[in-house]
């Protein structure tokens, strides 16, 4: 039974674990965008006119609320992670704290729904701007933070040190998940480029089939010989959930024969409890003892060793459950009511059987 009992504990657990990451917040909106991949055939001199000439056909359709260009994505990846960064209060060893990029044009915040807490977006100007000549970026808070700055107001009025370049920290971004729940939200800075890898559109509702397939005939019509690849950002994240998800479900296979197995040892040894205790029984029976009483008496002593079996069960259940969780930043807690219900089924389980085989 002690099987039984931390099996049925650590499945409540994983289920209410999974359940907070899939229903936490991720800090954008609205969901549903949808994401196409670059062309990577015909890299040739006309491939700027035709990009320019795909998003001005982008602009044109009622379906497509907003759209932006980017380097990275929400659910995907960052562009690179790197170091160096430092400001005027900065403390010895600053420099060697990472930083993730993010390289974004002017309408990243809009089309994905991700808010600025101070200062300002970017513009189209500052998009064009060559790699080497500019000197804005966006933080996140976090970025912000890690960076050693007590306010937004100083954020946006120092002058920020990357190796030999001095940055302008012209916006501050909101905290967001862009790689999903299972880590802390890293410090982002967000570079100012029309990098076009991914074109992401925020579409209307419904018609989705429809949608998709005018948006493959503008995409062929620009970039001939290109495979239309798109997917949405949401199942993107929930991709990013498939090992955690498969773990859940191979552990809760392997626990439902455990409890499985538990219950025939159960039930195999109140047969023969009762068996063993027929003469007993009808004795009783002889002399007026009535069903309840019986079913009572063949109770109380497995009930006994279900709670010994509990006091067992629950602190390892506990600790292999909280280990379990410390690989989340985001994660549920153990609360009694889960250590409740796995005695309370256990014990009603024990007792249907004791009273099955009684009557």
């Amino acid at each position: 039974m002690s099987n039984y009992i931390m099996c049925v504990v650590a499945n409540m657990i994983i289920f209410t674990q999974f359940n907070v990451m899939q229903h936490k917040s991720l800090g954008r909106n609205p969901p549903g965008s949808m994401v196409i991949r670059r062309p990577e055939a015909g890299q040739d001199s006309t491939l700027k006119f035709r990009r320019t000439s795909f998003q001005n056909e982008l602009s044109g359709e009622n379906f497509v609320e907003d759209f932006c260009v980017s380097g990275s994505i929400p659910s995907g990846h960052y562009n690179f992670t790197t170091s160096g960064f430092t400001q005027p209060a900065s403390k010895k060893g600053d420099e060697l704290k990472t930083y993730s990029f993010a390289i974004i044009n002017d309408r990243y915040l809009s089309t994905y729904g991700i808010p600025l807490v101070a200062g300002r977006n970017f513009t189209p100007a500052e998009c064009n701007v060559e790699w080497n000549n500019n000197s804005k970026v966006l933080m996140n808070e976090t970025a912000i933070k890690q960076l050693g700055f007590n306010s937004h107001e100083d954020a946006l009025t120092t002058k920020v040190q990357w190796d030999e370049r001095k940055l302008d920290v012209i916006g501050i971004v909101k905290d967001y998940h862009h790689l999903g729940v299972q880590a802390a939200i890293g410090p982002m800075i967000f570079y100012p480029q029309n990098n076009s890898a991914y074109y992401t559109l925020k579409l209307t509702p419904g018609k989705v089939d429809q949608k998709i397939a005018a948006l493959d005939k503008l995409y062929r019509s620009s970039f001939s010989g290109n495979p239309f690849d798109y997917f949405f950002v949401d199942e993107n994240y929930n991709k990013l959930y498939s090992s955690e998800r498969q773990y859940g479900n191979i552990f809760t296979a392997a626990s439902l024969w455990t409890i499985f197995i538990a219950c025939l040892g159960l039930f195999g040894l109140v047969t023969f409890t009762v068996e063993s205790r027929t003469k007993e029984i009808g004795v009783r029976k002889v002399l007026g003892a009535s069903v309840t009483s019986i079913v009572n008496l063949l109770s109380v002593e497995f009930i006994k060793l279900i709670l010994i079996a509990f006091i067992i069960a629950a602190p390892l259940a506990w600790f292999g459950m909280h280990k379990w969780l410390e690989d989340f930043a985001y994660r549920t807690s153990i609360s009694w009511w889960v250590f409740a219900l796995a005695v309370l089924a256990s014990v009603l389980i024990a007792f249907f059987t004791i009273s099955f085989q009684a009557i």
